[in-house]
C-alpha cells in the first residue's frame, strides 16, 4: 500500500497538512514543505527531507509520466543532492530514495503508486491554486492525469 501526505512549512519551522492551511505560504516564489510517501508503512521520505514542495511535486509528476511511457524515472529533489528514484519490474516498482550514504527502498504495485501520486498530487495542486490563485501547474496537472 502506498500512501502520501503533503505538509507546508509553517514560518516557525513546524510542518502543516498542505488540507489544514488556510492562508498563503510566506514565500509564494519558494513554497517550502515536505512529501511523506511510505510503501507498506515504511517511510522512504518525510518531514526530514523538506524542500521546495511545489517543485518536488512538479518533478514527481514528470517521473510519473516517465515511469507510464518507459518503465523508470528518476529525479533530484530541488535543493538537495536526494535523489529519488521509479524501476518498474513487471506490474510492481522499485522505489528507491538515496540521500547521503542512506539508501531507502520499497516495492510497491505499479498500479497503487500511480493511482497514489495521483491523487495526492492532483490534491496538492488543487489546494495551492486555491491558497495562491495566481499558481496553476497546468503542466503537472497534465502530466498526472494521463
Amino acid at each position: 500500500m502506498v500512501e502520501i501526505e503533503t505538509f507546508l512549512r509553517a514560518p516557525d519551522g513546524g510542518f502543516v497538512r498542505v488540507e489544514a492551511c488556510h492562508g498563503p505560504p510566506p514565500d509564494p516564489d519558494y513554497i517550502e514543505g515536505a512529501i511523506r510517501l511510505s510503501v507498506d508503512g515504511r517511510e522512504l521520505i518525510g518531514l526530514r527531507e523538506w524542500d521546495y514542495v511545489d517543485q518536488l511535486w512538479c518533478y514527481v509528476a514528470e517521473m510519473a509520466s516517465r515511469l507510464r511511457s518507459t518503465g523508470r524515472a528518476e529525479t533530484y529533489f530541488p535543493d538537495q543532492p536526494i535523489r529519488l528514484s521509479f524501476q518498474e519490474s513487471g506490474s510492481r516498482v522499485v522505489v528507491t530514495v538515496k540521500s547521503g550514504g542512506e539508501v531507502k527502498k520499497a516495492i510497491a504495485s505499479s498500479a497503487d503508486l500511480l493511482n497514489s501520486l495521483r491523487t495526492a498530487g492532483l490534491s496538492f495542486f488543487d489546494k495551492m491554486s486555491e491558497l495562491v490563485p495566481g499558481l496553476s501547474y497546468a503542466e503537472a496537472r497534465k502530466r498526472l492525469s494521463a
